[in-house]
């Protein structure tokens, strides 16, 4: 009887224990729904997916930009790269100088996940 006891107490430790995370290419952890969430928490409140809003839309901003790189040192810090470059201080001319808030954090791939979720909000309103 305690053999059957002793079992019970190992597989359940085994099989409860340990973070719960989702597998890899499941919907949760896919680029595109990362994507969603932090423009859900980080954009939103000035940007519009598909349109002008009190900031530009996001749709299609890879190609408004010659420089991917300086794109995205963009998102990360506005103010420096509006500093030295024309194309960026236009922009925040354009925009009534409103700053931008800096996400440093945010690596690449979540910039080009919330560029990728805008860019499919535009293309799904067009239909």
């Amino acid at each position: 009887m305690k053999k059957w006891w002793l079992f019970l107490v190992v597989f359940f430790m085994i099989s409860c224990g340990g973070p719960q995370t989702p597998e890899e290419g499941t919907v949760a952890s896919t680029p595109l729904k990362v994507g969603e969430q932090l423009f859900k928490v980080k954009c939103q409140q000035c940007h519009m997916a598909d349109k002008d809003f009190a900031a530009p839309g996001i749709a299609g901003v890879n190609s408004r930009w010659k420089d991917q790189k300086l794109l995205y040192e963009f998102v990360r810090n506005s103010s420096a790269v509006i500093q030295r470059d024309d194309a960026a201080a236009q922009l925040f001319e354009t925009w009534k100088q409103a700053p931008m808030l800096p996400f440093p954090e945010l690596t690449d791939a979540e910039i080009q996940g919330i560029f990728d979720y805008c860019n499919k909000v535009a293309a799904e309103g067009k239909k």
